[in-house]
């Protein structure tokens, strides 16, 4: 039996602040995107995280890196 394929991509910031300066930079980009609290499994830090579609993964990451945004972790992820 496979997996399920991912259907999003979570990417972990260092602060609020990186989170929302990323926010920002993908809505500029016309790229969807929402911040939500960086699920338990993936960090026992309190934070956000920038969740996108598994298929704007590719263009959400150029996006972040010419903003400058700092990204400390991607992870693919299956979420409703």
């Amino acid at each position: 039996m496979s997996a399920a394929s991912p259907t999003h991509t979570l990417f972990l910031v260092p602060s609020a602040n990186h989170a929302v300066q990323g926010e920002r930079a993908l809505l500029r980009a016309g790229l969807g995107c929402r911040l939500i609290p960086v699920p338990r499994d993936l960090s026992s830090q309190c934070g956000v995280c920038l969740r996108v579609r598994f298929a704007d993964r590719g263009r959400t990451e150029e996006a972040l890196t010419a903003a400058g945004t700092v990204v400390e972790a991607i992870h693919d992820v299956l979420m409703d």
